[in-house]
This record gives C-alpha cells, structure tokens and sequence, in this order.
C-alpha cells in the first residue's frame, strides 16, 4: 500500500502511524474528514474504513488455559475500584490513540463516579479486573424520560473471546432497565468488529437519523 501524507479533502498532513482512513481506491482522509463526510468517500461512494498502520503488528497474547467463562464476575463498580479500572480505562482510551495518562484516566473516573455523573460495571476475574462498561446518563424530550448513552466498553487483551464483553452488555442492559431508563444508545466506528457483539444482544443499527457533532475545542 502506498501511503499518502496528506488528506485528500483538507490537505491535513497524514503520519504513516496516525489514523487515516481510506476507500478502496486508496483515496485517504483525516478523522475529522472522515466523519465529515459520513464515512463514505465522495469520489467513489466506497465506504471508509481504517488505514492499516505499517510495521505495528501485535503479537498473540495466549489465553490462560484455567480461567473459564463462569469464574468472571460483574458488578456495579464503586470509587473504591478506582485503582482497579483505571489501567482499563487508559488501555481504552489507548486503543482510540490516545496518549496514555493513568492519573489523568483515574482522575476523570473519580469525578464522574464521585458526582454520580456515569455508572460503571467491572468485569473480575479471580479478583482482577479483566473490563469495564461505562454509561452516561441523558433524557429523552421525545419519550419524555432518562436514557443512557453506552459510551465505553472494554476488556483487556488477555480476557477476550470468553464472553466478557457480553457479560458487561447484559449487566449494562440490566442495570439501565432496573433504574427505569427508556431505552440505551451508542455510536461506534464503522469498521468496529464490535457490531456484530450489539447486534447478537438486541442492539438496532439506526438508519432513520444521522450522528452530527460540533468540535468547540482545537484537536
């Protein structure tokens, strides 16, 4: 593949390790671009997906062969586990290339959780934290009542493909019901194999409204 350094639509410049996006033409865009133009290049109609980042190949992670699916537990986190789910919520935000921060991480964690601003459910196993979800709240004027915004979801390299993730879906799902939320919601990237996850528990892609955002801050 021959990389390109500069976005198509804006003339950004594009690192060979930064994200980009691209067509199946090649034709490569910055994120901001990318989202812009709803994730479809303009010249092809192709859909966008994630550039593959040269020479960063992550070695396999070998699964320990003693830690079945029912030895992981999920409950409702507290600011006690802080020191617990904040390396997960650095590694998360790692993986959506980001810095990593683990004070900055912990930081925010501990507001939002002190000030009851989000709810958070981790996944142990034996002890450890192995994942986490988070969930924003927000209300609904259409169905007149609270929502919440499934904004985080994550588990570590070494606990996947045992049903994890599933399990913090289910405990999330659980949880909004039982605090009379109307209904959950979430935005995910477009070439995200997670899809396939919400799709197999109830979730619903939706294809009447579009997802808009207004940056207010420089990136």
């Amino acid at each position: 593949m021959d990389l390109k350094h500069a976005c198509e639509r804006c003339h950004a410049v594009l690192s060979d390790d930064g994200p980009a996006y691209l067509c199946a033409q090649e034709t490569t865009f910055c994120p901001t671009c990318y989202r812009r133009l709803a994730f479809t290049c303009p010249n092809c109609s192709g859909e966008l997906v994630r550039r593959p980042r040269p020479g960063r190949r992550t070695p396999p992670v070998p699964r320990p062969a003693s830690a079945p699916e029912g030895s992981v537990e999920v409950r409702a986190a507290t600011v006690a586990d802080l020191d617990a789910v904040a390396p997960l919520f650095d590694a998360y935000r790692q993986f959506y290339e980001q810095p990593s921060d683990l004070a900055a991480a912990r930081r925010f964690l501990e507001d939002r959780l002190s000030r009851h601003e989000s709810r958070v459910w981790v996944a142990e196993d034996g002890g450890t934290a192995v994942g986490f979800v988070q969930l924003y709240p927000l209300f609904s004027s259409v169905s007149l009542g609270p929502v919440y915004v499934l904004n985080d979801l994550f588990v570590g390299r070494r606990s996947r493909g045992r049903g994890v993730a599933s399990r913090l879906l289910e405990a999330a799902r659980e949880g909004g019901r039982a605090s009379g939320a109307h209904y959950l919601e979430l935005s995910t990237a477009v070439d995200n194999h997670a899809r396939r996850l919400y799709e197999s528990h109830g979730w619903t892609l939706d294809r009447e409204f579009l997802h808009y955002e207004l940056p207010l801050r420089d990136r």
